[in-house]
């Protein structure tokens, strides 16, 4: 028998454990937005009478109040969404030992072993249903299919609160015939390429010469084209399981644009801080930094570099962080907001070859101080202690640049 997999998704979810303690909210259009003072001001979540307004996640709050004159704002309480997503992977985990985790609101269930065919996994997807209703308060609609990826589009084919089964039978019937964008990972712009090759369905993209895919999309190109023909065969993670982050970063808008290469290497300077020291906590370092720049006109563009020795030491980040910038940036606009990541990581412990006696020296130092700095932050609180540059621009910055830390990133891995 192959393998079937649930996908769980709840339904309206920051908006939905809001009105748990506001039940007066459900029947009317409500939304969770970012600080519009902090220039956080989008959408994050909204129920199902907002939805009917056409007002969409990640739309600007003064275009969503535009559609619904009367909407209803509410402040976001990351704690309470991470309390309840907690909860429901636990009580997943009453159903098999493979529950994974897909943002704070999804996961993917590994059910082969706990049915026998599609029929009983409906009874069960119906039972868990019905027990996060009941004792969540929450709704969540379920795909079940043989792959992780057709399970994932089998939760968002029928919401809120439905049951989508895509079986090795029939996929291909169900399946074939839905937008191109509709399957994992093909964002808007991966759409817009396939479509100008008159690629506009899944099953469009399933005909398609593999080998022409991937040289036409690059090295996502085939990852697709398996997924579109049924060929996922990814495992779903065991309860508990830690993946290794593709990368870490943190980014930052700032109450007012940024208009000299001073205001942006002191915030550059606080960004490296924030990620070498993820880094450090989680003993991992980046060979590559990345830096994401938006200007007044929200205009977003990136540039990396490759790092001459894996790093997990700010000093190091920020040296490349701010040539970046200076190499790509030519000021003819004010920055809104930039952020610093690293990616391509390596475990800590992985080892490199330093060419220099020297060079090991002071690797071996600055580990050491930076060990020191992170057990007394950890022991007395974060951020007790800094590096003095990271003193001095803490300082400075506050009084000249007003930086407000981003509260929401969906995309950091952290």
């Amino acid at each position: 028998m192959k393998r079937i997999i649930f996908h769980i998704d709840q339904n309206c979810y920051f908006a939905s454990v809001e009105m748990i303690s506001r039940p007066e909210l459900k029947d009317v259009p409500m939304a969770v937005a970012g600080d519009a003072k902090a220039r956080h001001g989008i959408i994050l979540a909204k129920n199902e009478p907002a939805k009917k307004y056409g007002i969409k996640t990640a739309e600007a709050i003064w275009q969503a109040q535009a559609k619904c004159p009367d909407l209803v704002l509410v402040d976001a309480h990351h704690e309470k969404y991470e309390f309840y997503s907690r909860k429901l992977r636990e009580m997943y985990s009453e159903y098999t030992d493979r529950v994974e985790p897909f943002g704070l609101d999804e996961c993917w269930l590994d059910m082969t072993d706990a049915v026998s065919d599609y029929r009983e996994a409906e009874e069960v997807a119906l039972e868990i249903r019905n027990r996060v209703k009941e004792e969540f308060k929450l709704t969540c609609s379920v795909g079940i299919s043989f792959n992780k990826v057709f399970a994932k589009l089998g939760s968002d084919y029928k919401k809120p609160d439905a049951t989508t089964v895509f079986s090795d039978e029939d996929w291909k019937e169900k399946i074939w015939p839905l937008p191109a964008a509709d399957l994992l990972f093909v964002g808007k712009h991966t759409a817009e390429k396939l479509s100008k090759i008159n690629v506009r369905t899944i099953g469009d993209l399933a005909r398609t010469d593999g080998a022409f895919i991937d040289r036409y999309l690059g090295k996502a190109g085939i990852m697709l084209w398996e997924y579109a023909n049924g060929l996922d065969d990814s495992p779903v993670a065991e309860s508990g399981y830690k993946r290794i982050p593709k990368s870490v970063g943190n980014s930052t808008t700032t109450a007012e644009d940024m208009t000299s290469d001073r205001q942006i290497e002191r915030t550059l300077h606080m960004l490296s801080e924030s990620v070498a020291q993820r880094l450090r906590k989680h003993s991992l370092k980046g060979t590559v930094v990345q830096i994401t720049v938006r200007d007044r006109d929200l205009l977003i563009y990136e540039k990396q570099r490759i790092l001459y020795k894996a790093t997990d030491d700010a000093k190091d980040i920020y040296s490349a962080a701010k040539e970046l910038f200076k190499d790509s940036y030519d000021w003819s606009k004010g920055v809104r907001s930039i952020g610093v990541r690293c990616t391509k990581l390596v475990k800590s412990d992985s080892g490199e070859q330093l060419s220099l006696f020297t060079e090991v020296q002071k690797t071996e130092r600055d580990d050491r101080l930076n060990k020191a700095i992170d057990d007394i932050n950890r022991r007395y609180g974060n951020s007790v202690i800094k590096s003095a540059a990271e003193a001095e621009t803490v300082s400075k910055v506050n009084r000249a640049a007003n930086i407000v830390n981003d509260p929401f990133h969906p995309e950091d891995e952290f």
